[in-house]
């Protein structure tokens, strides 16, 4: 992912489709053809899985995704672009999207465009930034505060509510500032007697706390060191290792891809790097790691925490595989692939337990459902000739909205996918149900 070109930042969440003041535009005929490559590998458990044909035979549902819209930004031609998206937590009806060309050599400009339901033809305000922009995230308790991330290793905060382009806070070599990519910024919440943390990482292995108070000042929560895999290898895996025994390793420090803090304790996070390794980490200790989690075999895209299952988080990583894992275990609990692409991003739907969504270098965008199926998307959404390069859920409605590498952030509305904000005893009792449904203990370990 850090070679490519692709919307690499969006943050907000879209307001409910049909929302007053916008204009539904003709839903575009739905991408036919799901060419799945079947299960993908499995690591210590083997997935006992309906079929597709088979769950919705017994709902009588019909899952899909149709195109509402796309907001194209005007830009230079000369300008390439990749995305990410973030929704402030107030106005849900706004989305952040950071725009970036990443290649080696002269380092090229970005651009942070704010775009609205209710002006789907022009951003609300844009600003650019020195650098593409990997990262943005608005702050929780003050939502006019945007954090931007760029790939010069730069950390900028804009406040979008003076619209001004100089950032209000910004980090320089003095004050810590990366010497790699921010390949992820969020600002942690730890209530309202608290003040909000603002946590950075990079390919340069560090992850890093900012405060805000008196300028940007960083406290490295850990640096990144590479460690070896106890997982089982193939023989000629490991004659290979025994060939490069005694070398040492050009740099053992390890690069950061993402990272995601636990909502159960605000102390613990992981980690997901560009070895393939995840590390479950604690602000309480800077020098080793409290867990290790191996079985991607390339860099982790993204990290994430289940929103219902406090112990559960899921990855996504460049071997095209998305995989599912739980606190205590080193292998992962249910490895899903449905292609042969990079993941470039994966998140939980907010409002069902047991759905998530991904989006590939291959032009996808795939939802998936562990009650319905582990073998296949029960839903996607193909564009040929693009990568999708991040996606995100609507907390209020029926919507996902995904940026790809043409620059343009699309609006697709979730149809007969049960998206019910149930309690949440609810939500955990059928993440239980589809987990105990679809994962059978083999006792027998697969080589990855």
């Amino acid at each position: 992912m850090p070679d490519q070109d692709k919307i690499q930042a969006v943050t907000a969440e879209p307001a409910a489709a049909n929302d007053e003041g916008t204009e539904e535009a003709s839903p575009a005929p739905e991408a036919e053809g799901d060419e799945g490559v079947g299960p993908g590998q499995q690591d210590e458990y083997s997935s006992n899985d309906m079929g597709e044909q088979a769950a919705m035979a017994m709902t009588g549902r019909d899952p899909r995704l149709t195109l509402l819209w796309e907001w194209q930004c005007p830009l230079p031609p000369s300008l390439t672009l990749s995305t990410r998206v973030r929704v402030p937590g107030v106005r849900q009806d706004i989305l952040a999207v950071g725009y970036g060309q990443f290649e080696f050599g002269p380092p090229l400009s970005g651009l942070v465009a704010l775009w609205s339901l209710k002006n789907p033809g022009y951003p609300l305000w844009s600003f650019p930034t020195p650098s593409g922009v990997t990262a943005v995230d608005f702050s929780v308790h003050n939502p006019n505060m945007l954090a931007v991330g760029l790939y010069d290793g730069t950390l900028a905060v804009h406040d979008v509510k003076t619209r001004q382009e100089v950032p209000s806070l910004s980090s320089s070599a003095g004050s810590g500032q990366h010497s790699d990519p921010v390949w992820q910024v969020r600002w942690v919440d730890r209530g309202l007697e608290q003040e909000e943390r603002l946590v950075t990482i990079s390919t340069d292995g560090r992850v890093t706390q900012w405060a805000t108070t008196k300028g940007l000042e960083h406290t490295d929560l850990i640096k990144l060191k590479r460690t070896v895999s106890k997982q089982k290898v193939s023989p000629a895996a490991a004659a290979a290792m025994r060939n490069i025994k005694g070398e040492a390793f050009i740099s053992r420090r390890s690069s950061g891809m993402s990272f995601d803090f636990s909502h159960r304790d605000e102390r613990m996070y992981i980690a997901g790097t560009e070895d393939g390794h995840i590390y479950k980490c604690s602000t309480s200790y800077s020098e080793q790691y409290l867990e290790t989690y191996s079985g991607h075999l390339g860099p982790v895209y993204r990290v994430q925490w289940s929103p219902f299952q406090s112990n559960l988080f899921i990855s996504s990583s460049a071997d095209w595989s998305v995989k599912l894992w739980t606190e205590g275990k080193e292998n992962a609990l249910l490895t899903f692939q449905s292609a042969n692409d990079e993941v470039n991003d994966v998140q939980w739907c907010p409002t069902n337990s047991t759905v998530f969504g991904t989006a590939t270098s291959g032009g996808r965008i795939e939802i998936w459902d562990l009650a319905a199926s582990t073998l296949k998307p029960i839903a996607q959404h193909t564009c040929e000739g693009r990568m999708f390069s991040c996606m995100l859920f609507s907390e209020e409605s029926p919507v996902v909205v995904a940026g790809g590498s043409n620059g343009g952030i699309q609006v697709l509305r979730l149809l007969d996918v049960d998206l019910a904000d149930d309690l949440e005893a609810v939500q955990t009792r059928r993440l239980d149900d589809a987990m105990r449904a679809n994962i059978v203990k083999t006792g027998v370990v697969n080589v990855q």
